[in-house]
């Protein structure tokens, strides 16, 4: 029998033993005679056999149910692991876009810009969207095509459809930066 089915075989055997028990009670050779005690410790031992499988049977529904529990709450706490490692990749990411930035090293700048996008997407906070916006303008006036090449606005296109949440500046900015 399986680990998790112990109880309910617990229950069935009860069951078999209180009817093995009836049975030879009723097939004594003396002649049947229902005392009160006889019928009541008969009618007491299948009470406690159904009452054993009952409990059997609902201990498995709570165990289910304890299972959906904390299925869902471990679902809510690798969520929120998630949210707040996008918060920590965003905070690294703008550090290192001022650094690239500094540096004129384009490829970092482009690294980084898509690092933090796709960080936002986790996250969802405007504010972080909003950040990165303002960083592409400054990066726009300060570099132009030279670093908003096709690849990199096809690039840029792609993660800003995925993250949806946008503030009214940032879609003033989206609307007049032709990706």
């Amino acid at each position: 029998m399986k680990k998790d089915n112990w109880a309910l075989g617990l229950g069935i055997a009860s069951i078999v033993i209180s009817v093995i028990s009836i049975m030879l009670w009723l097939c004594k050779y003396e002649p049947i005679t229902w005392t009160l005690l006889d019928t009541i410790m008969t009618m007491l031992s299948l009470i406690v056999a159904i009452i054993s499988v009952l409990f059997a049977f609902n201990m498995f529904g709570l165990r289910k149910e304890l299972k959906n529990e904390i299925e869902e709450k471990l679902k809510e706490i690798s969520d929120r692991h998630v949210i707040h490692n996008a918060d920590t990749i965003v905070y690294i990411e703008a550090r290192l876009l001022h650094l690239a930035t500094e540096m004129n090293n384009m490829e970092d700048i482009r690294l980084s810009i898509c690092m933090m996008l796709d960080a936002a997407e986790k996250n969802r906070k405007k504010n972080d969207v909003d950040y990165i916006i303002n960083q592409l303008k400054q990066l726009e006036t300060r570099f132009g095509d030279k670093l908003f090449d096709d690849a990199f606005k096809r690039k840029l296109r792609l993660r800003m459809e995925r993250i949806g949440v946008f503030s009214d500046s940032a879609l003033l900015f989206l609307h007049h930066f032709t990706i």
